[in-house]
């Protein structure tokens, strides 16, 4: 009797045990930074308010690829606001100071280079530390204006450290729209949309009037 209802309770113990994990296992995913969570298995975090272009985006991703391919393995944190830090926000405007942080965030699973692009400038670190050596290429790279100007500045800071580590990669060129923002695509769909509803309107219109002219009196 005792040693079945030491097993029932053992039972019990153990579904609650799992049941307060599943609990406590999301918050602990849910890390500070977003981007730490993106990069543990992507090799590019994007900001979650201010998307580049689908042109930027495939971009930067081959321009990646490329990096990595060619021997040179990179990761990217495009951090367009404070909430992309979560709960980090006090590194807001200080590239160098998350890039280390981050690093050391991916640290586990990943050791190698990692650019950070903030509207104030760019950062870099490997392993969780910065090098003097690439901070010095990464401040001829500006960050312009525009939805697409940090996956930009990202392409031309990975060029730069590809290069100067001895692995020359191609850099696709620049699209016409490089400095239009992701949000454009909806806005032209909206547009398009808009305009379809308008067209559907006015033919229900039309519609309507020749049935009442051609209706008898």
């Amino acid at each position: 009797m005792f040693s079945a209802r030491a097993a029932r309770w053992g039972v019990r113990a153990v579904a609650l045990a799992a049941a307060v994990g599943l609990l406590v296992v999301p918050a602990a995913l849910a890390d500070a930074d977003p981007a730490s969570d993106v990069l543990y298995s992507q090799k590019v975090f994007y900001s979650y308010d201010q998307l580049p272009s689908d042109a930027a985006q495939k971009r930067l991703n081959q321009v990646v690829a490329s990096a990595t391919k060619a021997g040179y393995p990179v990761r990217v944190a495009l951090i367009a606001n404070p909430a992309d830090l979560g709960g980090v926000t006090a590194l807001w405007g200080k590239p160098h100071q998350y890039a280390r942080f981050l690093s050391l965030e991916l640290g586990f699973v990943y050791k190698g280079s990692l650019v950070v692009v903030m509207p104030a400038g760019l950062g870099y670190a490997r392993n969780g530390k910065s090098s003097t050596s690439a901070d010095a290429l990464l401040r001829s790279v500006r960050v312009e204006n525009g939805n697409d100007a940090q996956a930009n500045a990202a392409v031309a800071a990975i060029a730069k450290l590809a290069r100067a580590s001895g692995h020359t990669i191609d850099v696709p060129p620049q699209t016409a729209d490089g400095s239009g923002g992701g949000g454009s695509s909806w806005r032209n769909r909206l547009i398009i949309l808009l305009a379809a509803l308008v067209l559907a309107q006015l033919v229900a219109a039309g519609w309507v009037l020749r049935r009442r002219a051609t209706r008898p009196n």
